[in-house]
């Protein structure tokens, strides 16, 4: 749900400009100076936000290096009384764990650092431009803005996209901020500059998933840091207002992004996608935790993690087939 959010903030601010972007500038090798400070800018402003989760993850990563792993492993007979830690068996503990926990963080940060990538850099998907999905008039002689498609809404009415100018499989909707339609979209994530899709959902749970599971292991054991730093007199009160300030903030966004997995991962149990749930919610159905794409729990978790479950937790193993995207099974219900 943050993303959509921020999504919204994101088209209001820039629509616009990117419209101008697009319409009014030239290539970048043919561009003036002062038209390439200008592209660069507004490429700036739309990768901003990947550049954040960037900092975040190393910043959170080094100061959890700095101030918890660090000061149990290095061998200081000098420590505060009020470390939990005194006899050399105590200390041996403290040391086995915090090598436990850096090795599972580091391992967590590598597969998100790699899952982000991909995520930001492979194509959600988009309709064929193949004579199957372009749009056929009901009359040769009737205006192009006169459409005909297979695919119908609830309401009887059709399925194609006047900025594409093709017909719209199921689940397909048309991204402003990418200006095309992407299939089976599940929301624009500016997070990862890019549109979450067909393609590309996996990876995008992935991020999610090894960031909360980094989260959840900085908040549980990181608290042994800020208690000694507030026990521990000798410590500046700069330098506790600091500790206490980031376990504060990664706290509170643990909880985001924890609820956030959560939410996906009930998404997939039962087969929507963000767009599918919202407009479920809006319109305040009556089988508002039925998806008529869903084919049972495990089938539904095949579709959007790969058919090997041996791999939905590493960003491979996620080939589609040709045709993936395009068409669905449904069910009445």
């Amino acid at each position: 749900m943050v993303d959509s959010y921020a999504s919204i903030t994101f088209v209001q601010a820039f629509e616009d400009t990117e419209n101008e972007l697009k319409n009014n500038l030239p290539p970048w090798e043919k561009a003036t100076f002062s038209e390439k400070l200008y592209i660069f800018a507004i490429k700036s402003i739309i990768l901003l936000p990947v550049i954040v989760v960037l900092f975040i993850i190393s910043s959170t990563y080094t100061i959890y290096l700095a101030f918890y792993i660090i000061p149990i492993l290095i061998d200081n007979n000098n420590r505060p009384e009020v470390y939990f830690w005194h006899t050399d068996s105590e200390k041996t503990s403290a040391a086995i764990r915090a090598i436990i926990f850096i090795i599972f963080l580091t391992w967590n940060i590598f597969w998100l650092l790699i899952s982000l990538y991909k995520a930001s850099k492979t194509d959600p998907g988009s309709i064929p431009r193949t004579l199957e999905w372009d749009i056929i008039l009901e009359d040769s002689s009737e205006s192009s803005t006169e459409k005909v498609t297979i695919e119908k809404r609830k309401d009887g009415s059709q399925r194609t996209c006047n900025h594409c100018q093709l017909r719209k499989p199921d689940r397909c909707h048309h991204c402003k901020q990418c200006d095309r339609c992407i299939l089976k979209m599940d929301h624009h994530c500016n997070w990862i500059a890019n549109c979450v899709g067909n393609n590309n959902y996996k990876y995008f749970f992935l991020v999610v998933f090894y960031g909360a599971t980094s989260l959840i292991l900085f908040v549980s054991t990181f608290w042994e840091s800020v208690v000694i730093c507030l026990c521990d007199d000798s410590n500046s009160e700069v330098f506790m207002l600091f500790i206490v300030t980031v376990y504060a903030l990664v706290f509170l966004l643990s909880i985001t992004v924890v609820a956030f997995m959560f939410f996906h991962i009930w998404l997939m149990w039962n087969n929507f996608s963000t767009i599918e749930f919202c407009e479920k919610k809006r319109a305040k159905s009556n089988n508002f935790d039925k998806s008529p794409y869903s084919q049972g729990a495990y089938n539904n978790f095949k579709e959007n993690l790969g058919n090997n479950p041996l791999m939905w937790f590493l960003p491979f193993g996620y080939e589609k087939s040709k045709d993936s995207g395009l068409f669905f099974n449904t069910k009445k219900y």
